[in-house]
C-alpha cells in the first residue's frame, strides 16, 4: 500500500508518502541531491517486515516546495520542519534512518526529541558535533565542494551543458547519475539543491569550532552508523567517533562495498545493516 500527500508545513508544502501498514513506523529521510526516491531498495523489506515507512521529500527536493532564499535551508529551520512534520503524524514512537543532510536531521531529532525515537540509523554522516570541532586539512579538500556551492553563478556553472560539470566534479560516483541531473538541470530546482550548502555555510562551522564547538546533550536513542568505503564526500573517522556522543547502545557497520549512495549502489547489504539493527 502507498500513500502520498502534502502537508503544509511552517509555510511550505512537503510531500509525504507512506509505504506499507504495518504496526511499527520508521522515518526516513534523504541528503543532497536526491528524493524520498533513494530509499527504493529498502522501502519492500522494511514494509515485509512489518513496517509501515514514511518517506518525505527533504524541503527543495522532489515534490516538495522549493523555496528560491537560502535562509530557508538553515538547519534550525528544517529541523522546526520536521519537528512539526513528526506532530502532524502523530504516529508514537518511531525508529528513524538518515542520509547525508538527511543523517544531520536525524541526529539533531534523536537528540532533541529522543522521546519520538526507538531507534536511530545514520549512513555516511557521523555525529553534527566533529563538524564543529574538526579543523583537519581532510575535512577542508573533502568538503572543498561545499564551499563552490555558495558561489556566485554556481547554479549557472551546474545546469550548463547538461550538467556537466555537476556530473563529473560534483556528483561522479552517483549510480542514477542520469535521472538526479535530468532533476536539477531545472534552475530553480538546482538552486534549491544548493540552497542547503548556501543556508549552512562550512566557514560558520569553522568559526564554531575556532571558539570551542557545540555542547551538544549525549544521544540517548540507540544509534547503527553505516559507512560506505567508496564515500568520496564524509569520513569514516567520523562516524567511528560518534560513540562519544552517545549514551546509549552504538554500532558501527563498514561497508566494503558502495559508494555514497550506498542505499543505490549496494543495497542488499545496506538494507540487510538497517533490518539487523531494528529488529535486534
Amino acid at each position: 500500500m502507498l500513500s502520498s500527500r502534502k502537508h503544509l508545513i511552517n509555510g511550505v508544502n512537503y510531500r509525504v508518502a507512506t509505504h506499507g501498514d504495518g504496526d511499527k513506523t520508521v522515518l526516513m529521510l534523504h541528503g543532497m541531491p536526491d528524493t524520498s526516491a533513494v530509499w527504493k531498495h529498502q522501502i519492500a523489506p522494511l514494509v515485509d517486515a512489518g513496517y509501515q515507512v514514511i518517506t518525505p521529500d527533504m524541503l527543495g527536493y522532489g515534490e516538495t516546495e522549493k523555496p528560491q532564499d537560502p535562509a530557508r535551508y538553515a538547519g534550525e529551520r528544517v529541523i522546526a520542519d520536521l519537528t512539526a512534520l513528526l506532530e502532524e503524524l502523530d504516529v508514537g514512537e518511531m525508529d528513524i534512518v538518515g542520509h547525508d543532510w538527511g543523517a544531520y536531521a536525524s541526529w539533531e531529532l534523536v537528540t532533541h526529541l529522543p522521546q519520538h525515537f526507538r531507534k536511530h540509523v545514520v549512513i555516511s554522516m557521523g555525529h553534527p558535533a566533529i563538524f564543529f570541532s574538526d579543523l583537519s586539512i581532510n575535512v577542508l579538500k573533502s568538503n572543498w565542494y561545499m564551499y563552490l556551492a555558495t558561489q556566485p553563478k554556481a547554479v549557472d556553472l551546474y545546469t550548463a551543458d547538461n550538467c556537466s560539470f555537476f556530473r563529473e566534479f560534483i556528483i561522479p560516483t552517483h549510480p542514477d547519475l542520469n535521472e538526479v541531473c535530468a532533476r536539477l538541470s531545472d534552475p530553480v530546482a538546482m538552486q534549491a539543491n544548493l540552497n542547503w550548502d548556501t543556508g549552512n555555510p562550512l566557514s560558520v562551522s569553522f568559526v564554531v569550532a575556532r571558539a570551542g564547538g557545540l555542547d551538544y546533550p549525549k544521544v540517548t536513542v540507540p544509534t547503527l552508523g553505516i559507512w560506505s568505503a567508496g564515500d568520496a564526500y564524509l569520513l569514516e573517522e567520523h562516524m567511528m567517533a560518534s560513540n562519544a556522543y552517545l549514551d546509549a547502545e552504538w554500532k558501527y557497520a563498514r561497508l566494503d562495498a558502495g559508494s555514497h549512495w550506498c542505499m543505490l549502489d549496494n543495497p542488499a547489504e545496506t538494507s540487510r545493516e538497517i533490518l539487523s539493527w531494528l529488529s535486534g
